[in-house]
């Protein structure tokens, strides 16, 4: 769940973007509205800048010819996530260490009122998203579904936490070794990943906010402003109103004060790179220098 609210809402609205812009190619909007729902497993996926340039090589060289059992548009919109999860990151990481460089908990407190804010400003009771974030999620008996009294909630929440461990078990690439049987054991507790993210701290900072965090975490930190115009052109294009190319360059080539509208910036700029090079329109060192690829976070520390 870390992050997980703004680095799908970053997506969103990226792809609104990359949709309405006459700066982007055919084949990344046809990925994106096809399956844009799969891309949201890349917004939400790590270490992307390892793969996501020889992926576009790969898919840019093979979509002329492509078969529809290759499967390459949802690849290519997974790899289209992957590029505005890290921009979410570049953007929002150096932030967390800044508010809280005291912090020892995963997530920090900021991430999850950054989240907190995103819920309530953009998903809650706003049917204007092809995501759902559902007040449910984060209640303690998920008190606003007609259903919660005929369930114990969290005898339901243990179950599909086991459920899920196993499914990922299932996925993984490496397969029991009859002749390392031990080594294989070691393989998979290293992979086993603890479920560290408490959803009471998210519960806390939606349905019971602390005045004193969301100034510290949201207003002393600028992370949203209604005032951003790229702010404002995605809030229009949300509520699915049609836009002008020189409106959306406006937007985009226009100084955002929040740390969200930079985020925004940063992401539709990767989208926009990106289609650059698959059209041919610039080669792959270029690339790689406008993805920010091995180049550190403005705090000097990887992102």
């Amino acid at each position: 769940m870390s992050e997980h609210i703004t680095h799908t809402a970053v997506l969103e609205d990226c792809f609104h973007m990359m949709f309405a812009s006459d700066h982007v190619c055919e084949a990344f909007k046809e990925a994106g509205r096809k399956h844009m729902l799969f891309a949201r497993f890349g917004s939400v996926t790590r270490s992307g800048d390892k793969f996501t340039v020889q992926l576009l090589e790969n898919y840019r060289n093979r979509w002329e010819t492509r078969k529809k059992e290759e499967n390459l548009e949802y690849k290519l919109a997974f790899v289209l996530g992957w590029l505005c999860h890290r921009a979410a990151d570049r953007q929002m990481k150096p932030v967390f260490r800044e508010a809280e460089p005291e912090s020892t908990e995963f997530p920090t407190d900021c991430s999850i009122y950054h989240d907190a804010f995103i819920f309530n400003e953009l998903y809650f009771k706003n049917e204007n998203t092809p995501f759902r974030f559902t007040l449910a999620t984060f209640e303690k008996n998920m008190e606003s579904l007609p259903a919660s009294s005929a369930i114990k909630a969290h005898d339901v929440a243990d179950l599909f936490r086991a459920v899920w461990q196993r499914l990922l078990i299932e996925m993984h690439t490496f397969i029991p070794d009859s002749d390392d049987i031990e080594g294989w054991f070691d393989k998979l507790y290293a992979r086993h990943q603890e479920q560290i993210v408490h959803m009471d701290r998210y519960a806390a900072a939606i349905m019971e906010p602390d005045p004193a965090k969301v100034k510290r975490f949201v207003v002393d930190t600028r992370f949203y402003s209604n005032d951003d115009p790229i702010i404002q052109l995605s809030k229009k294009l949300r509520r699915k109103e049609a836009a002008m190319q020189e409106e959306i360059e406006n937007a985009f080539r226009s100084e955002a004060k929040s740390h969200y509208g930079q985020a925004l910036k940063l992401g539709f700029g990767y989208l926009r790179s990106a289609s650059a090079f698959f059209t041919g329109e610039i080669d792959r060192d270029t690339l790689k220098d406008r993805l920010d690829i091995g180049k550190k976070g403005r705090d000097g520390l990887s992102v």
